[in-house]
């Protein structure tokens, strides 16, 4: 069976207690974090298989997000701790409309600190997909064994997807952050952005900005807008919408990430690879709409993790 092996940032996530911003908020509940880890959890639920690549400190934290991952049925094999680095904390507070006020804690953080060493073990397949994002892309170190991983996935024959996740307070600046963007899209068959994240990229709206995606390798795009639902491009000039679905939102949390979980699960069904994305009998349509009703659904919890949904509670809950 093909698998998900997605690598990047793997952290705390502790959300407020009701509403209001950072300052004001006096308890938070500790739940497991980090985008690509999101991604990995959701393709599980939908019957996939997925590894997360990583590494957290050695301390409780790092062990909760272990067993977390564990308890969720992703493969933990290659995260390992690290006694010199600590793991990751994301404070989170909410507003009324489910947005969300972050403040990092990860400066001296162990999933910017992983080496190729870390990963020699990992044996990719034909068939598998291998996903990541921008928030571990932060020291050079962790860039290089990105690209050592990368250039394994491409020499596996495996489809490569990207979703940038721009976290602005993370960089130096926006510079740093467009350049390292514009480094990692250039080697992905699949990406994944919001529709503001397109234009900080491509510094383009509508359609040319969509164009201007289309180099290097890239075969698809997403493009999510909250709740007025995405949109999916291909390289041929198709394209195909879907208008989102309406739910109570209380924690718009991991929406992106279960939309790309869930899109890329569809994917592995599909048994895409970079030479049959335009060619298959995939039915993208049907494939974002799904999606987008996982994205929906996760928005009707609190946390990511915790509010994911498998495929039978999501078509029934999500119309």
């Amino acid at each position: 069976m093909s698998k998900l092996y997605a690598i990047g940032e793997l952290l705390i996530d502790f959300q407020s207690v009701g509403t209001g911003n950072l300052k004001e908020t006096k308890q938070f509940v500790k739940n497991a974090g980090g985008a690509p880890a999101n991604v990995c959890v959701q393709a599980v639920k939908l019957g996939c298989q997925a590894a997360y690549l990583t590494k957290v400190g050695n301390d409780g934290f790092g062990e909760f997000l272990i067993q977390t991952l564990l308890d969720e049925g992703v493969d933990t094999s290659f995260i390992s701790k690290s006694c010199d680095y600590d793991t990751s904390l994301a404070f989170v507070s909410f507003q009324q409309n489910g947005e969300r006020e972050f403040s990092f804690y990860r400066r001296a953080a162990a999933d910017l600190h992983f080496s190729p060493e870390d990963f020699k073990g990992v044996n990719f397949c034909k068939g598998d997909i291998f996903e990541y994002g921008s928030v571990a892309l932060k020291t050079e170190q962790a860039r290089e064994t990105h690209i050592y991983l990368i250039e394994k996935a491409m020499s596996a024959g495996m489809l490569i997807c990207f979703d940038p996740n721009l976290r602005f307070n993370l960089w130096e600046s926006k510079e740093e952050l467009h350049r390292t963007v514009a480094e990692f899209a250039k080697y992905a068959h699949v990406i994944k952005v919001g529709l503001d994240e397109l234009e900080f990229i491509t510094g383009e709206r509508g359609d040319s900005a969509v164009q201007k995606m289309f180099n290097g390798n890239l075969k698809l795009l997403l493009v999510t807008d909250g709740g007025k639902g995405a949109k999916v491009y291909l390289a041929d000039g198709r394209s195909y919408a879907c208008g989102g679905f309406k739910v109570k939102t209380v924690d718009t949390t991991g929406a992106g990430d279960s939309f790309f979980g869930a899109f890329i699960a569809q994917l592995l069904e599909a048994k895409a690879a970079p030479e049959n994305v335009l060619n298959s009998d995939a039915d993208y349509e049907k494939m974002l709409e799904f999606a987008c009703k996982c994205g929906a659904y996760t928005t009707a919890g609190y946390g990511a993790i915790p509010a994911m949904g498998d495929r039978k509670n999501v078509e029934k809950a999500v119309k």
